[in-house]
């Protein structure tokens, strides 16, 4: 959401939303009501200046403090629904979160890249995890295992993306098969099945 803020020390300006939250899953109320409580939080609340402060302090990126905030804020959105966001969502309102503040970041001065994103990502889904009750050792392999995954190359490879790239893709539901559950796609080069 390029443009949240006008300079830095200006006030937030309430952002044009890039998709209605009902877009996301119609039949989740509650993360359209926690999406509209964070956007109140940030620009009506006025906390965007705050994170601004913080951030406009440190030119250099700090993505394990970009994950607290978002993670925070995140965190009061899905309380703010009494917890009625569906489990499979609250990684939406998470990446909502953090791209709102990686924005205000950015505005600020600070130097944030899509690498940046994956590792506070990676820092909120640990502090979830955390949360969560998980055991010291699987919080551990859980780690290791996100920061296995090349973020520069994925990095890379968004950033080749075309910029209207989201708006492209189809809004339509996958298929389901006969079972009620979601067709995947063949793999390229796998054989054919004949029926």
């Amino acid at each position: 959401m390029a443009g949240l803020m006008q300079e830095v020390g200006q006030t937030a300006q309430q952002p044009k939303p890039q998709a209605s939250a009902s877009s996301i899953d119609p039949d989740d109320p509650a993360l359209d009501q926690a999406i509209q409580y964070l956007g109140g939080r940030l620009y009506e609340e006025d906390i965007a200046s705050q994170i601004a402060n913080v951030t406009e302090k440190s030119p250099e990126s700090q993505p394990q403090l970009l994950a607290l905030i978002a993670y925070r804020l995140a965190e009061s959105s899905d309380v703010e629904t009494d917890g009625d966001i569906k489990e499979e969502n609250l990684s939406v309102i998470a990446m909502v979160a953090l791209n709102e503040v990686m924005e205000i970041a950015e505005q600020s001065g600070m130097q944030v890249s899509p690498e940046d994103a994956a590792i506070a990502f990676r820092h909120m889904v640990t502090m979830f995890a955390q949360e969560q009750g998980l055991d010291p050792e699987q919080v551990q392999q859980l780690a290791t295992a996100m920061s296995e995954v090349d973020t520069s190359q994925l990095a890379m490879e968004s950033d080749a993306l075309p910029d209207d790239f989201a708006d492209q893709i189809p809004d339509e539901d996958v298929p389901l098969g006969d079972e009620g559950v979601p067709q995947q796609p063949m793999a390229q080069g796998a054989p054919e099945m004949r029926v």
